[in-house]
């Protein structure tokens, strides 16, 4: 089978199930692994280049979140098969990898991966049930949505919202949350972040407990922002750095 991946998150999980041979193309921003980034691309993930999809002739375009929906209409539209997985909370992210597997023949190996991936998470547990604000986008900020909440829980954390898309929050919500740890993983940033800076640049904010004690961290965004195989390091890197 030929598959163009058109999104970071189902990039990881094919190569996952051992499909990363069937990968005939990817995006530009699929960089994880290492090896991915070598295969040939076809433009951006909201804006794939419809002319090079007509060169690979593939037999399925695997898609991802409600974002490429336009992409995918259009891709369709060519004749082409598309998948496209959409998954707005945790127990969707597993799904969405047994949807591809299954789509694949890899059923199996999407069955493990799932369960690998829930063993991980379920091993950590954060210390005295922490409240923890984690923003995927500074202007406006945005507290984090989708499957962060979830994940969030699934370590024994507090969280401001119960879930949805991410979403402005503003300061009265945030002062009554009060969060004990800041997360930034700002979309498209990588860990090229200085969050004390970003701090300081909101005097607002300096009642918030995080701020106070300075617990305020960045975490590369590949991590906590992509729907895949990954989130279960997210969470280890979350206890990693709140418990030290």
């Amino acid at each position: 089978m030929e598959i163009i991946s058109l999104a970071p998150s189902n990039t990881e999980i094919l190569y996952k199930l051992g499909a990363e041979d069937d990968i005939v193309a990817t995006t530009s921003l699929c960089d994880c692994p290492a090896e991915a980034a070598r295969k040939p691309s076809i433009g951006g993930w909201t804006n794939p280049k419809i002319s090079r999809i007509h060169e690979f002739d593939a037999d399925l375009v695997l898609a991802s979140d409600d974002l490429q929906d336009e992409a995918v209409g259009e891709i369709e539209g060519q004749g082409y098969p598309v998948l496209q997985v959409k998954p707005h909370n945790l127990e969707e992210v597993y799904e969405s990898i047994v949807e591809i597997g299954e789509r694949i023949g890899k059923g199996e190996a999407a069955q493990k991966l799932v369960w690998d991936m829930k063993n991980r998470i379920e091993a950590v547990e954060l210390e005295g049930n922490p409240r923890i604000y984690c923003e995927e986008w500074m202007d406006p900020p945005m507290v984090s949505g989708n499957w962060i909440p979830d994940l969030i829980r699934a370590l024994d954390g507090q969280y401001p919202i119960m879930g949805g898309r991410s979403q402005e929050i503003n300061l009265d919500e945030l002062e009554e949350f009060d969060p004990q740890h800041i997360i930034f993983h700002i979309c498209g940033s990588g860990e090229n972040l200085d969050a004390t800076e970003i701090i300081q640049s909101r005097s607002e904010w300096r009642t918030i407990s995080a701020v106070k004690n300075q617990n305020i961290y960045t975490v590369d965004d590949s991590l906590l922002n992509r729907p895949g195989p990954r989130l279960a390091e997210a969470a280890e890197k979350i206890k990693e750095i709140i418990d030290g």
